[in-house]
Formats: C-alpha cells, sequence, structure tokens
C-alpha cells in the first residue's frame, strides 16, 4: 500500500505499526514469501481446494519463476493491475492503458488472466468498461461486509469502519451476495472481514479469525450465498490454521459446498445466464414446466407433487426437465404491478420465474413492493417463507448449497517490491503519471 492510501485507509498510528510487521513478512529475496505462499498451497490442495492470487504485474514481471509454479499447481493468477495503484482515480482510457498493460505482462510470461481485482478493491465504471473492452471475463473488487461476531473495542471498530468506507463495502444483510452479470461481465463481490481487516484492524487471534469465518460461511449456507473468502498469502502464518479449519468445515458440509476458483466461479455464472425454465400455462389448472439448461445445473421444486430428492429445507431436486404439474397456484412468483422493475431484474438473475399481475392468491409466491428503499433480501425472504408451489434454476450447479471461494492478493514477494510501490503509482506506467 502506498504511504498515501495507508495513512488515509488507517491513520498515523496504525500505519507506522504496520512498517514493522512489513519487515517481518518479506525479506531481500523472495524466500520469506515463497515459504508462505507454500504453506497456503499446501493447505489448500490438502483439501483440493485451487485458490485465486490476483497478482500485480510489476511483481509477476520481476518474480515469474516463481510465480508460474504455482500457475502449475493449478492456482489461478488474476490481474491485480499493472502498479498497485488505485484505479478509482482513472478514466476509461487510462484503465485500458494500464489493463492490458497488465494482461500482456501475463501473456509473455505463458499466463492468460482471464479476471481482475482492483487494488485495495477499488474501482469505478470506467474500471468495468475497460475489463468488457479488453475481453476479461469477470472483476472481483465489490467488498460486501458480513456482521462481526462481537463487538470491537472503540479503536478497533474506527479502524473497521475506515477500511468499510475506503472499500466502499455493501451490506450483506441487505443483498444478495452472488456473482452479478453487468453486460457480459461477471461481478463476483469479495467477503469482508479478510484477513487485513481481522489482523491489522480488529487485532483477532486465530481462535477469533476461525470464530468469525465460520460465521461467514454458516450466513452463506443457510441462504445459498457465495462467501469469497480473502487471505493475501503474507498473513498465512497467522491466519492459516483459521483458513485450514473453515475449508474443512465447508468440506464437511451436505449438500455440499461449490468450492471453486473466481474463474470457474464466473464461467459457470456466464453459462447459467443463458439457460431458461419456462412454465407454461395450458388452460385450467395445468403448467408445464421446462428447464433448458446444461446437465449440470440444478433445478429446485417446492410444494409440488413430482419426483424428487430431498435437498434444504422445504425444497427439493427434480431431475426431470420437462414435466407438467396441476394445483391450484401456478408455480412462479406473482409480481405487484406497482413493485419497481428492478424486482423483476432480481428475479430473473435467481431463476425465479415470475408474472406481473395483481391476484396474490394466484401464485405459489407473491411480491408486493412498495417503497423505493426494499433490499434484494427482503424479497427473496419473502419468496423463501412460501410454501409454494415454486419451480427455481438455483444458483449453483451440481445440487451444490452455497460457493466458496479462496482468494489473497499477490502484491510483493520481497521488500524492494514493498518499497518501490509509491514510486511505481506516481510513474508514468500507471494512467500516465496522474495521481
Amino acid at each position: 500500500m502506498s504511504l498515501a492510501m495507508s495513512l488515509r485507509a488507517r491513520g498515523r498510528a496504525a500505519s507506522a505499526a504496520r512498517a514493522g510487521k512489513v519487515l517481518s513478512r518479506f525479506g531481500i529475496t523472495a524466500d520469506a514469501m515463497i515459504r508462505r505462499l507454500d504453506r497456503y498451497d499446501a493447505i489448500t490442495g490438502k483439501l483440493g481446494i485451487r485458490p485465486t492470487w490476483p497478482t500485480t504485474a510489476s511483481v509477476l514481471a520481476r518474480h515469474p519463476n516463481v510465480l508460474r509454479r504455482y500457475s502449475d499447481r493449478g492456482v489461478e493468477l488474476a490481474l491485480h493491475g499493472l502498479v498497485h495503484g488505485d484505479h478509482a482515480l482513472l478514466d476509461e482510457r487510462q484503465q485500458r492503458v494500464v489493463i492490458a498493460g497488465a494482461a500482456n505482462v501475463f501473456e509473455r510470461n505463458g499466463l492468460k488472466p482471464t479476471g481482475f481485482r482492483g487494488p485495495y478493491l477499488r474501482y469505478n465504471p470506467a474500471t468495468l468498461a475497460a475489463l468488457r473492452a479488453l475481453g476479461l471475463r469477470y472483476h472481483s473488487s465489490q467488498a460486501v461486509s458480513f456482521p462481526l461476531c462481537a463487538d470491537p473495542e472503540p479503536a478497533r471498530a474506527g479502524a473497521y469502519e475506515l477500511a468499510l468506507e475506503l472499500y466502499a463495502a455493501r451490506d450483506a444483510r441487505r443483498i444478495a451476495v452472488t456473482p452479478k452479470m453487468q453486460d457480459g461481465l461477471v461481478d463476483i463481490p469479495v467477503a469482508i472481514p479478510d484477513d487485513e481487516t481481522i489482523v491489522e484492524r480488529l487485532r483477532l487471534a486465530g481462535d477469533g479469525a476461525a470464530r468469525q469465518w465460520f460465521s461467514m460461511l454458516e450466513a452463506t449456507y443457510g441462504r445459498g450465498e457465495l462467501f469469497t473468502l480473502q487471505l493475501h498469502p503474507e498473513r498465512i502464518c497467522e491466519l492459516g490454521s483459521a483458513l485450514e479449519a473453515t475449508l474443512t468445515e465447508a468440506r464437511r458440509r451436505r449438500p455440499q459446498i461449490l468450492v471453486a476458483t473466481l474463474d470457474e466461479l464466473a464461467l459457470w455464472w456466464s453459462r447459467r445466464s443463458r439457460f431458461s425454465l419456462s412454465v407454461t400455462r395450458s388452460g385450467g389448472c395445468r403448467s408445464r414446466v421446462r428447464l433448458d439448461a446444461d446437465d449440470d445445473a440444478t433445478l429446485l421444486v417446492r410444494g409440488l407433487e413430482v419426483p424428487r430428492t430431498a435437498w434444504y429445507g422445504a425444497d427439493a431436486v427434480s431431475r426431470d426437465r420437462d414435466f407438467q404439474v396441476e394445483g391450484a397456484r401456478a408455480p412462479i412468483v406473482g409480481v405487484s404491478r406497482r413493485s419497481p422493475p428492478d424486482v423483476q431484474r432480481l428475479l430473473r438473475e435467481e431463476g425465479l420465474p415470475f408474472e406481473v399481475a395483481e391476484d396474490a392468491a394466484a401464485y405459489g409466491a407473491y411480491v408486493d413492493v412498495t417503497t423505493d428503499r426494499w433490499t434484494e433480501s427482503d424479497v427473496l425472504d419473502a419468496i423463501d417463507r412460501s410454501s409454494g408451489p415454486l419451480v427455481r434454476l438455483w444458483r449453483w450447479p451440481r445440487e451444490a448449497r452455497s460457493a466458496l471461494a479462496v482468494s489473497g492478493d499477490i502484491d510483493a514477494l520481497t521488500l524492494f517490491d514493498f518499497a518501490v510501490r509509491s514510486w511505481e503509482t506516481r510513474s508514468g506506467a500507471f494512467g500516465g503519471g496522474r495521481r
């Protein structure tokens, strides 16, 4: 982190303390960080999990043999900027130049990046336009904050609030924490608190970190959402046991949790966006349900007397893709005419067939949004409380309940890498020298 960004994000006292920790984590050579990368890789590899490590291109250029070694083992290396600068300060032209420059560094070193994470989790609409223009598949820069397990001390709370402000974090309790399609680009959210906020700001010990991540895992599993765990490799010594415990618990869950790299999640979400679940009324009380999707798609049913397998809560899995049902209520969501158009957008992305109508009793679930202050969670919780009948194209493949990705940014391997970051962001290598 540059000095200016560190002072903005942490304040003077915390920035001074951070300097001492940097000296303990990085060395003159990359050996200290290689040991951390190896430990990270060993923890995830033992559980059959491959992480995504967004990597600054200037670091890759200085250490190509080190980083290619992990790529060869199945670790995904994503773009993390040409240098470690704040992309929220740049316009689209500047970002096209620097992101294309980063991609060129990757390609010269035999790597084909498909995704991007902004340094400091910072981006703007121009970032997304530049990524689309350059043909990237996803970005993973939007922070989503989950509730803390315990109230921090006032000083710690203030430091944490500074981080949430810097990241422009959204409240996980108000939104569906899932990927989103944004004009062909997949937006994959990042869960907060991450390792930086846990270690540097909240000062949680290993057990406290594990409890926090367990809480986030439980929340996303219960709601069928995505937990993008962020752990920078430099902090694996402090949080390795918490990471292993969290991933072990994730592997234990049934129905299973889909564990994937960010690129695998983006590929799935792109495929899923092309699937079609239709419910056609054929007169009277009869409806035809038809799913046009790949074989690994999950079709959920609720309150329907069709062949099904128990799954989670009131929902079951139907392996039939084309069937007819009868009932007084159609197995879809009714939406009132006064509900905002974004409600329909949400239902469409959530795989819930719907009709705009006023007769609530005619549908397995009904949504009537009367205020501009509605949240995605409000709408989805109301549908989840309904008894059905309902059909739904579920979020995740292969009957997974929720999803998890392990990620951690690499923006330095040596003290030199760390020391030159401020200079790099001021040079012509980043946005034509714009600060």
